[in-house]
């Protein structure tokens, strides 16, 4: 084709949608369907509704032949947290900025520009004298269940040879990634609080530091101070009525804030020690009727499922940074009818937790009685494992690309998940590699990637073009 574009004036551009996963990406899709148009690529959209939301992919199509390829690369992006962290773009997170050579804004890395660098390297060859049929797909949903790429395989395309899957790799092939398990626990608000006069209420604000949360050792869990706080103040009163208790953000997170509002009941006005971490102020309460939080039975889950978990790191694979599996409480928030707790696991490839969640299903159950009105217990997501053979066409094909344009040939593992275990699940061989850096980059406020690995990632990408598909 011989056409190009300005990337850093397309990446403003894209940034500026917001596409967080459980809000619509439609608007996102449709631009980038005018864009991959206009340089006479065909365009298909596969559309999931939920509700009034509409979700969509959308692919480009180019060349003709068998064995197609599939280059895929997320749409959506995680929660972008509190605005105010994001000191890099005045505080307006979907803004992207630029300072020297480097970009920031929610989803530079995490992965929107990665469709970007594909697409300039796409349309600067003659797709005409391709051999094998090239989808280009950008997914909604990704951060929330691999639902677009479910999509994906759910429809009626010719199914690819092998695939592609944009992730941020800083330009390292990734055959191996563990699995992700996120559960989610609800509780029915139970009882009332009613002091009769007028009494001290204190909010413990806790302050931590976000990270994604397949790298828990990166962040600081504010859930986990609130946790700890409150067994510190079971411990020293009698008499607690929590009546609000919230942290975290969303899925995939480590929750950078938290906060518990309770009362000690007719009790003088206690003096808290500020302590790292966390402020504790406090305020009257007048009488009237408060709904009491469950805090006692949220305790108790946390206790059991840390001591099924903790077992379970014992297993190491030293492949993984962490080398073991993680797991988190990254969620608590207020529901329409009460409480939700959510948690999730990241097992290493070939050791899964299913049996581990199933046993504090059971736990749950013997505590409270069986699932109903009163407590719900979902497992909401169950994202596959990635185990591609080293010297599967698709990874030799890689290393074969970077190795010709001078870039890193070290394989590496990576210790989140991505889509490319569900479109190896069902037959599709897939490897993970993308432009930026992962660790201590994504899933937090100035997230960032330089316009160098941008402009590498083109060219890797056109040379691994030009391999399989001329």
């Amino acid at each position: 084709m011989g056409k190009s574009f300005d990337l850093v004036e397309e990446a403003e551009r894209l940034i500026r949608f917001n596409t967080v996963t459980w809000s619509s990406n439609l608007d996102c899709a449709v631009y980038l369907g005018s864009l991959f148009r206009r340089f006479g690529l065909d365009v298909i959209y596969q559309e999931n509704r939920v509700g009034e939301l509409i979700f969509m992919n959308v692919a480009a199509v180019a060349g003709a032949g068998k064995q197609p390829l599939l280059m895929t690369t997320h749409l959506d992006t995680v929660d972008a947290g509190d605005p105010a962290l994001w000191t890099k773009t005045g505080r307006d997170p979907w803004k992207m900025t630029r300072h020297g050579n480097t970009l920031y804004g929610l989803g530079v890395a995490d992965t929107k520009l990665d469709i970007l660098c594909k697409l300039a390297a796409l349309v600067d060859l003659p797709t005409d004298r391709f051999t094998r049929q090239i989808f280009l797909l950008g997914t909604f949903g990704e951060e929330s269940g691999l639902r677009g790429a479910a999509r994906f395989c759910q429809g009626d395309l010719p199914k690819p040879k092998m695939a592609l899957v944009g992730e941020p790799t800083e330009l390292h092939l990734v055959t191996r990634h563990k699995g992700l398990a996120v559960a989610e626990i609800l509780f029915k608000t139970k009882g009332l609080h009613r002091p009769s006069a007028a009494e001290w209420v204190y909010e413990a604000v806790f302050t931590g530091k976000p990270a994604h949360s397949s790298t828990p050792h990166l962040g600081v869990n504010a859930l986990d101070l609130s946790a700890a706080f409150l067994r510190k103040l079971k411990a020293r009163f009698s008499k607690i009525a929590v009546l609000s208790w919230q942290g975290g953000s969303g899925h995939n997170v480590i929750p950078a804030s938290a906060s518990v509002r309770f009362s000690l009941g007719p009790h003088p006005k206690v003096f808290f020690p500020s302590a790292k971490g966390c402020q504790v102020k406090a305020q009257r309460l007048n009488p009237g009727w408060y709904p009491r939080f469950p805090w006692e039975d949220m305790m108790w889950v946390m206790d059991e499922v840390r001591t099924v978990f903790l077992p379970l790191e014992k297993f190491k694979d030293s492949s993984f940074d962490p080398p073991r599996m993680t797991w988190n409480f990254t969620w608590l928030r207020e529901t329409r009818e009460g409480w939700s707790l959510t948690f999730d696991a990241r097992p290493l490839a070939g050791r899964p937790v299913h049996k581990a969640v199933r046993v504090i299903e059971q736990k749950l159950t013997q505590r409270l009685g069986h699932p109903g009105p009163d407590w719900q217990f979902c497992l909401e997501r169950d994202n596959p494992p990635l185990e591609t053979d080293p010297k599967s066409e698709v990874a030799k094909a890689v290393l074969s690309a970077l190795k010709s344009v001078r870039l890193n040939t070290r394989p590496r593992c990576k210790s989140g998940c991505t889509e490319a275990g569900l479109y190896s699940k069902v037959g599709i061989p897939s490897v993970v590699i993308g432009p930026g850096t992962a660790q201590g980059n994504i899933h937090q406020p100035n997230e960032s990637v330089s316009i160098k690995q941008l402009k590498d990632a083109i060219r890797f990408y056109k040379r691994f073009l030009e391999k399989t598909c001329m």
